[in-house]
């Protein structure tokens, strides 16, 4: 089906009486979180959005590829199904009619589903990815079928169960009438290459079904680059796995997070020492998140550990030397400041569940107070 075709016979029955660029606009919200400025469009300098007469040229012909290409992969079509339907009876009737002759199985209670799909499909088309023949399909669906039956566990908790594919990040698990269900599908990197762990990625239903149509070698670099990220932060935490942290954090996370601002301001310090571990010059932003940690956190929290150490609640030098223990295991497979930081503060975070700002804050305590981080050597 054509574009122009779809578009036609949706404005006809689902415009609310709106011109052609304001429900063009409206369809196309629907679909994509794409902003209007960044559809690669010819802008109107006075609104600074896409030209009125060009979107009435995209709906009487089709859209551009350029623009196609912008938003294929960021397609969701919830929104879509959504509102089509929240429309009345009658007039889902009467798109189930008017696309009965692309569908002849199409009705009243799926016309919201088989639409989004047909309008992901053009999409597609449009930026130059070609559909497989049925066959292909099929072959596809069952490659696809026994590497999730294989892998797929371990892929959805190494992306930790959201998608990976650059700019999408939606969640692969979700909760529908109180059950929990996992969206996604097993997706061959370079699909040259055998379907060995290292060349597999867990991807959302939109991604996946974009990706295997496409054969662009950037896109290819970007997700073996994504694998590699994924590997090296798993690396690190199973580096750690066997390193225990002293149950007592879970309460000391918990004074940390009812620390008052009066308490906060009263008792903030200079960390002058911060420096000899981070050089500002190497990493700026990690050096000015601890910085300002340290310096508003680190005396406060020195007070909540010695008094907890003292009343039995934690054993401070054991969560010490877990921290020293931490940082040379990381240190020693050559992990950068910003990894090691990271690997420490999600631990910290699987061990109590806190939010990982507060998490943040006691790893930045334990840079301050040596345990993290050698002195820098010139």
């Amino acid at each position: 089906m054509e574009f122009k075709e779809f578009f036609s016979i949706l404005k006809s029955r689902i415009s609310d009486g709106h011109d052609v660029p304001v429900f063009f606009r409206d369809l196309f919200s629907m679909i994509t979180d794409v902003p209007e400025d960044e559809w690669g469009t010819p802008q109107d300098p006075a609104t600074n959005k896409t030209k009125d007469d060009s979107l009435r040229s995209y709906a009487k012909r089709t859209i551009p590829q350029k623009f196609a290409q912008k938003i294929v992969y960021r397609l969701s079509t919830e929104n879509f199904i959504e509102s089509i339907n929240s429309r009345p009876s009658d007039t889902r009737k009467l798109l189930a009619d008017d696309f009965s002759m692309y569908d002849a199985t199409i009705n009243e209670t799926d016309v919201a589903d088989k639409l989004a799909e047909l309008f992901v499909e053009i999409i597609r088309k449009e930026a130059g990815l070609v559909k497989k023949s049925a066959l292909a399909q099929q072959k596809q669906h069952q490659i696809a079928v026994d590497l999730k039956s294989k892998y797929g566990q371990y892929l959805l908790n190494e992306v930790n169960h959201s998608c990976p594919f650059p700019g999408c990040g939606h969640s692969l698990t979700k909760t529908k009438d109180g059950k929990t269900i996992d969206l996604y599908e097993v997706s061959l990197i370079d699909k040259t290459k055998a379907p060995e762990i290292s060349n597999l990625l867990a991807l959302c239903p939109n991604c996946y079904g974009t990706y295997i149509l496409d054969g662009d070698k950037k896109v290819i670099k970007q997700l073996i680059q994504v694998k590699k990220l994924l590997d090296g932060n798993n690396y690190s935490k199973t580096l750690i796995d066997d390193i225990n942290l002293e149950k007592g954090i879970i309460g000391v996370l918990h004074k940390v997070k009812n620390l008052k601002q009066i308490e906060l301001v009263e008792a903030s310090m200079d960390p002058k020492e911060i420096k000899k571990k981070l050089d500002p010059d190497d990493n700026f932003t990690l050096y000015a998140q601890v910085n300002f940690f340290v310096s508003t956190y680190f005396i406060r929290i020195r007070n909540i550990m010695i008094n907890m150490d003292k009343s039995g609640d934690i054993d401070y030098e054991e969560i010490q030397d877990q921290m020293k223990a931490i940082y040379r295991k990381l240190k020693k497979s050559k992990k950068s400041n910003m990894e090691i930081f990271n690997t420490i503060s999600d631990k910290i975070h699987r061990v109590s569940l806190q939010e990982i700002a507060y998490c943040q804050i006691v790893t930045s305590y334990f840079i301050q107070s040596c345990e993290v981080f050698d002195a820098i050597t010139k």
